[in-house]
């Protein structure tokens, strides 16, 4: 008997193994195919980020607005995105020299000074006009931009322009950008400094990005994916991507990127004390800074650079933490109230209101700044 049921019970440990295995096989299948059904679903519902709407491929710059857009609609009903013929966001074209009883000011940042999520009329820059009728405001604020990106385009397309006061806005984050060739996959310039002089690398900057731009707004969706994470260690392991050995610490890399902070501030008031204007630095706020400590060591070298290199600095983050926790929240953007990825954070209409009184009150306040636009004088 018991030799006669031997084979039964190897028959039935196969077909219990054979099971198993198809089973195993079926939960494959269905994993990789919920897999893909989920990418679709991310694909169909990410939208592109906001900039793809009004800027164009620049090979100095990586990106930059296009001229004469408007958007109706860009924010929301109603919520308009306009550029001039220049490409700065302006409903109107600016001439080399200031108009007579103007003192103009250009703003030069990122996605806080272009006024990502708020019309035209309603960016901090634009306000500025609407406090005092004799000035005149220049936006050149840019998504994405790192302090190298709107030091370069101010030295490109704006130095010949007549002013009284350069603006020159950032938030923290802006500094880190400066660190890489890329951001969100858009390649970018990098300024590096050679024998003591800046030095722009990078360009003409690769257009990839630009190209495949559906390719840019679904990496993260694609890098879900199990085939992709693996053809990754295989393209690392085979050396065709960089691993990133040997890339500099964060505490080194922090300390070239002040090194080029202090060049580029240097030029840029040289650039700015030939034609008699001057320039101020603006701190601008992000609301996980408000209750954090966090940027303390990039407020410190700011601060120190300022001081030794005569150039004003208007702290508006240090502003924004006088105020209340729960008065500061509603001047922020929140999730789910504008479609694009990037918009919850960003400064709204009372948030750029408060800015630009924040950033009024020092022009007229201060005597480096108030001599030079005469805010000290009335009509």
């Amino acid at each position: 008997m018991s030799k006669s049921g031997t084979p039964g019970r190897m028959g039935y440990i196969r077909l219990v193994a054979i099971n198993v295995v198809i089973l195993g096989l079926i939960l494959v299948v269905i994993e990789g195919i919920a897999s893909y059904v989920l990418l679709a679903r991310d694909i169909m519902t990410t939208h592109s980020i906001a900039e793809r709407r009004h800027t164009k491929y620049d090979p100095d710059l990586g990106w930059v607005n296009e001229p004469s857009v408007h958007i109706p609609d860009m924010y929301g009903p109603g919520v308009y995105l306009k550029t001039n013929t220049q490409g700065f966001r302006n409903s109107h074209d600016f001439d080399t020299l200031v108009p007579s009883g103007k003192y103009r000011i250009i703003c030069s940042g990122d996605s806080f000074t272009l006024g990502y999520g708020v019309d035209n009329d309603h960016t901090w820059c634009q306000l500025l006009t609407s406090l005092d009728l004799r000035l005149e405001s220049l936006n050149m604020g840019q998504g994405g931009y790192g302090v190298d990106q709107a030091y370069l385009w101010y030295k490109r397309d704006a130095s010949k322009l007549e002013s009284q006061v350069h603006l020159l806005a950032f938030i923290t984050a802006d500094f880190y950008r400066m660190q890489s060739d890329r951001f969100l996959r858009y390649g970018k310039p990098v300024i590096d400094i050679e024998k003591g002089m800046l030095v722009v690398k990078n360009v003409p900057v690769p257009r990839g990005a630009y190209d495949f731009s559906w390719l840019a707004s679904n990496t993260q969706n694609l890098g879900r994916l199990r085939a992709v994470e693996l053809l990754e260690r295989v393209f690392l392991k085979m050396g065709f991507v960089p691993d990133n050995k040997g890339r500099l610490s964060e505490k080194k890399r922090n300390e070239k990127t002040r090194e080029v902070l202090r060049k580029t501030f240097e030029d840029l008031k040289r650039l700015n004390e030939e034609r008699s204007s001057r320039l101020a630095l603006v701190y601008l706020p992000t609301l996980y800074e408000i209750k954090d400590d966090y940027p303390q060591e990039w407020m410190e070298f700011i601060e120190k650079e300022s001081r030794a290199l005569d150039i004003p600095l208007i702290n508006v983050l240090g502003a924004f933490r006088s105020l209340p926790h729960e008065d500061v929240v509603n001047m922020f953007i929140r999730e789910g109230q504008i479609k694009y990825p990037g918009a919850p954070g960003h400064l709204n209409d009372q948030g750029n209101a408060f800015v630009a009184r924040t950033i009024y009150e020092e022009l007229k306040n201060n005597p480096a700044l108030s001599q030079v636009l005469s805010l000290h004088r009335r009509n």
